[in-house]
C-alpha cells in the first residue's frame, strides 16, 4: 500500500489533467454538471483505485458522476461497483439546462431513472441505483474506496452522510470527494470536516469548487459526535469556518471562506443551501 507521503506527491502531481478525454469512452455522452477536471479527476480515480472496497456516489443526478468513475474502475483491473444514491427526480428547470437532448417532461419532480438507467447501460452490472432521500439511506455494504458527496446541500444531511458513510472508510487508503466544498451556501461542508482533521488529510482543490481528502484513521463516533455541524450556531459555524481557512491556505485561497463568513451573517440561522440569499460580491470574487 501507498505511504501518505506517495499519495501526497501523486495527487499534487494532478495526473488527471493529462487524461485524453477519449479514454473516458461512453461516460462522454453522460450528461453531467461536474466541471472538464472534475470530468477527468473522476475517471482517474477509479482508474486508480488499489482494493476491492465499494465507491458510493451521493447526489447522482443523471448518472455523470457514475459514470466517469465506472469509465475509470472499468480500466482499473479490479472488481468494481458502484453504488449511486438520489431520489432521481428532476425539475423542469434542471430537466431543461442539464439535459437539452432529452424530451422536456410535461410536470415537475419528473422520473428520473429511465434516463439514468439508459446512461449507465454500458456498465450493466456493475451499478446499483439506491432510489429515494439519502437521509433516510443506510449503508450496509462494507468497505468503501471511494466515497463522492454532492448531497449534503444542508448541514442536517452533512451530518447523517458523516455518520452512514465515513465509518466505511479505509484509512489509508479510502479517498473521499467533497464536491460541493468550496460554495460559499455550504459553510457546514469545511466546518464538518475541519473537527474531522485527525481522520482527514486534504490532498487536492479540483476547480472549481471540490476538495479531495485522504482517510488517515477510522472515524469513530466520538469522532463523528464532535464534529456535528446541524446544531451550531452562527458564531461557532464562523468558527469552525475560520478554522478551515486555516488549514487549507496553503491550498485554497481565504476570499472562498470569507464568502462563506458573508453568507452566514447574511443568512442567520439557515442550513440549507437552497435557502441562502446571495450575500454579495464577495461571493462572486470567490467564484
Amino acid at each position: 500500500m501507498q505511504t501518505v507521503a506517495e499519495i501526497l506527491a501523486e495527487f499534487a502531481a494532478r495526473p488527471w489533467t493529462t487524461i485524453p478525454e477519449a479514454d473516458l469512452g461512453p461516460a462522454l455522452r453522460v450528461p453531467t454538471m461536474l466541471t472538464p477536471e472534475e470530468r477527468l479527476f473522476y475517471h482517474w480515480l477509479g482508474r486508480r483505485v488499489q482494493g476491492d472496497g465499494a465507491t458510493v456516489d451521493l447526489g447522482a443526478y443523471a448518472g455523470g458522476s457514475a459514470a466517469r468513475l465506472l469509465s475509470g474502475l472499468a480500466l482499473s483491473g479490479r472488481r468494481f461497483h458502484v453504488h449511486s444514491f438520489d431520489r432521481f427526480r428532476s425539475s423542469r428547470a434542471f430537466w431543461a439546462r442539464y439535459l437539452p437532448d432529452e424530451p422536456l417532461p410535461e410536470a415537475d419532480d419528473a422520473d428520473l431513472l429511465p434516463v439514468v438507467r439508459r446512461h449507465l447501460a454500458p456498465w450493466a452490472g456493475h451499478v446499483t441505483l439506491h432510489i429515494g432521500d439519502i437521509g433516510e439511506k443506510r449503508w450496509t455494504g462494507g468497505p468503501i474506496e471511494i466515497l463522492s458527496v454532492d448531497a449534503a446541500k444542508g448541514a442536517v444531511m452533512a451530518d447523517h452522510v458523516a455518520a452512514q458513510f465515513f465509518p466505511a472508510l479505509v484509512p489509508g487508503r479510502s479517498i473521499v470527494v467533497q464536491q460541493d466544498y468550496l460554495m460559499a451556501v455550504q459553510p457546514w461542508l469545511p466546518a464538518q470536516m475541519v473537527a474531522l482533521r485527525d481522520c482527514f488529510l486534504p490532498l487536492a482543490h479540483v476547480p472549481r469548487v471540490g476538495l479531495a481528502f485522504l482517510t488517515l484513521a477510522p472515524v469513530t463516533e466520538a469522532a463523528l459526535a464532535a464534529a456535528r455541524v446541524g446544531g451550531l450556531t452562527d458564531g461557532r459555524l464562523m468558527q469552525r469556518v475560520r478554522e478551515a481557512a486555516k488549514w487549507h491556505e496553503a491550498m485554497v485561497p481565504r476570499a472562498r471562506f470569507k464568502a462563506m463568513l458573508d453568507q452566514i451573517r447574511a443568512n442567520p440561522g439557515v442550513r440549507l443551501g437552497w435557502q441562502m440569499k446571495q450575500a454579495g460580491k464577495e461571493r462572486q470574487a470567490a467564484r
